[in-house]
């Protein structure tokens, strides 16, 4: 009985991850056959600074030429001066070569294609005689933007960037191909979504449930169907999330700090584990000493594992533009970047503060799908809502359930870390970046439901607690008008 209770659960866990990865993949197709139709360049929201910045990485560093589907092959030729495109296509017909597209304004750039790449290459050198060819960048079309073609991407770091550029080496440089490593992340996160909620309750049901509410929910579904970073972000946070409860904090820490190679807002995810982590050690010794002593090892030991693991996973960048300018611009230029305003003003994105994200407020737009209907980063709000103001209203609820209590601290943690971000300057957050707290929207609210709010004495607990705490409040206000 036992054994086919446990097949029935991994039957439904399967069902629910490959009905997840069907969701993300079909989107993903979706957009690239939108795209296309309208001769779009195939990039969605900032996959324009993301796929570049990985094909570039990719033929600095190992010189490689990426074929498109079906054989065919692709260069976005840059130039200098003014060219005559009319003449352009007759030297083309020529080489069994087509102009696709020419529709560039930021950068002088026109886009190629052909079934043979020596007949590409002819054509190239055929117009070099007549016209300035500055750069040449082989594969999907570049967007449309200054420099695109030298754009590293430096504020964030690599990690993803090297995923899309395997995808791209791989699979073939085209936009559903850019997006697999994302749909394969998504999925990723609803498998350790139900790990974490069986961990933690011993119910696996109730694991399936969460999973299967991150699985659907709308950032969630557009995140994993896109080349962004923040579905990483996510997925590394849930799975120190799952180290955490199991307490391996070790490891918790340094995947989280491997994670931050995605994007460096992963960090986030160490408030709630460094909170577990003193929490032990001050149940070993609560003196003063003891707290400084692991808060401060703490601190160093992550530190110097985030520098030294964020200098190893850069060693391809570092060999195209050094050490120190590495170190300046994606170390201490990137910090600079995420602690500032980044863009304000009638013709930037809509920007958010992080209890926006809560509230369906100030949604990042990522694609229009027509002119009602558009995607927008945000989570399905009246839940994240829900599970905010229960974050708020149960916080003496830890005490009396754990099962609650380390999703209810990674939710909080970090979204803690997202308002000190916007408190120290970084005002210009998007509504996207909320992703990495969808895994913990419905491991909060699924156990929530379950262990608190449907046992009655469990909620006087809290009221309880909530009435002692303005009582004590309401003693101090009196004594300080009557004294």
């Amino acid at each position: 009985m036992t054994d086919k209770y446990n097949m029935a659960i991994y039957v439904f866990l399967l069902i629910i991850v490959l009905f997840a990865a069907f969701q993300y993949y079909s989107l993903a197709l979706k957009l690239t056959q939108m795209e296309i139709e309208r001769h779009g360049k195939g990039y969605v929201s900032d996959e324009v600074w993301y796929v570049p910045s990985a094909r570039n990485i990719l033929r600095k560093t190992l010189g490689i030429i990426p074929s498109l589907p079906g054989g065919k092959y692709g260069a976005s030729i840059i130039y200098n001066g003014n060219i005559e495109i009319a003449w352009i296509r007759k030297i083309a017909i020529k080489y069994n070569v087509s102009v696709v597209d020419e529709n560039y304004h930021k950068i002088k750039a026109f886009y190629v294609e052909s079934n043979n790449l020596n007949n590409i290459n002819a054509f190239i050198q055929n117009i070099s005689e007549y016209y300035s060819i500055s750069d040449i960048v082989y594969g999907w079309r570049i967007p449309d933007a200054d420099g695109i073609n030298e754009y590293l991407n430096l504020e964030h770091p690599p990690l993803v960037k090297y995923l899309i550029a395997l995808s791209i080496l791989y699979l073939g440089d085209y936009p559903l191909y850019w997006r697999v490593p994302n749909i394969i992340a998504g999925a990723l996160i609803v498998f350790f979504v139900f790990l974490s909620i069986r961990k933690l309750t011993n119910n696996p049901w109730l694991g399936l449930i969460a999973s299967l509410l991150v699985s659907v929910d709308p950032i969630m579904r557009y995140l994993s169907s896109i080349a962004l970073l923040d579905v990483f972000v996510a997925l590394f946070s849930v799975i120190t999330f799952y180290l955490a409860i199991t307490r391996k904090y070790m490891f918790s820490i340094l995947l989280a700090i491997i994670g931050s190679t995605a994007k460096f807002n992963t960090l986030f995810v160490l408030i709630p584990v460094y909170l577990l982590y003193i929490r032990r050690e001050l149940k070993k010794d609560n003196s003063f000493i003891n707290f400084i002593y692991y808060t401060t090892l703490f601190f160093l030991v992550t530190f110097g594992s985030f520098l030294a693991i964020q200098a190893l996973i850069s060693i391809p960048i570092i060999n195209i533009i050094g050490f120190e300018s590495w170190l300046n611009q994606s170390i201490f230029g990137a910090i600079k970047w995420h602690t500032s305003v980044k863009c304000a003003g009638a013709a930037c994105p809509a920007s958010s503060a992080p209890w926006d994200w809560f509230l369906g407020a100030n949604g990042f737009v990522l694609y229009y799908i027509s002119s009602n209907d558009k995607l927008v980063a945000l989570g399905y709000w009246p839940l994240w809502a829900l599970a905010l103001a229960f974050s708020i209203l149960f916080i003496p609820a830890y005490r009396i359930d754990r099962k609650t209590s380390y999703s209810w601290l990674f939710l909080l943690g970090i979204l803690s870390g997202y308002i000190l971000l916007w408190i120290i300057g970084g005002r210009t957050q998007y509504s996207f970046y909320s992703v990495q707290l969808a895994p913990f929207v419905y491991s909060f609210l699924a156990p929530l439901t379950t262990y608190i709010i449907v046992q009655k004495e469990k909620i006087l607990y809290v009221l309880n607690d909530w009435y002692k705490l303005f009582k004590y409040l309401w003693r101090i206000v009196v004594e300080l008008l009557t004294s």
